[in-house]
């Protein structure tokens, strides 16, 4: 066989070859019962939003929600159960000095308390829970700006997170307590 032949059949084989290696893996996984974690399910068929405070979270909550078959009510009555946000806060600290004294890191933080309740129903499903995430960010004087920008992006990142983590907390509480989400008798 040419010299030619085999550099063209090795061109060849090798993505042929790493092609079935990577559908292979790709069938392992998905035998074992592998799978993205996706948008999160709450389990209820409608939900009332509401903040005590103006917030961020709550309308990435709503954006969440619209994306899969939960529907958000307006009036808290039509809702099977009420997901208040009670308080929320940023905050932006010094997180690391260099030698000279300058802010090298700031560390974001991004906190919200939030409660689920169910009309009729004295007391809360979740009681107040605060929600925390951070993030740290380099500062650069030369580009206070691009920082800032930055420093929004992160800030939504966060409330993302923020949001993501109340879903599934709302959706363990109806998976593992489904009499606490109907009225109890008066």
């Amino acid at each position: 066989m040419s010299l030619s032949r085999r550099l063209v059949s090795r061109r060849f084989v090798a993505p042929v070859q790493a092609g079935a290696q990577f559908l292979v893996a790709l069938f392992l996984l998905a035998a074992c019962g592998f799978e993205l974690r996706g948008e999160p399910s709450v389990g209820l068929h409608a939900l009332f939003l509401s903040a005590a405070v103006p917030s961020t979270v709550i309308g990435e909550v709503k954006r969440i929600l619209l994306t899969g078959p939960t529907r958000v009510v307006a009036v808290e009555k039509d809702g099977e159960a009420s997901l208040k946000i009670t308080a929320e806060s940023r905050e932006k600290t010094v997180f690391t000095v260099t030698g000279t004294g300058r802010v090298y890191e700031y560390q974001l933080r991004l906190s919200a308390t939030y409660e689920l309740t169910v009309l009729g129903r004295d007391e809360p499903v979740i009681a107040p829970t605060e929600v925390v995430a951070t993030r740290l960010i380099t500062y650069n004087e030369s580009a206070p700006t691009a920082k800032d920008a930055e420093e929004q992006l992160l800030y939504k990142d966060m409330q993302a997170d923020i949001a993501t983590r109340i879903l599934r907390q709302v959706a363990v509480a109806r998976r593992e307590s489904p009499t606490a989400f109907t009225p109890q008798p008066r």
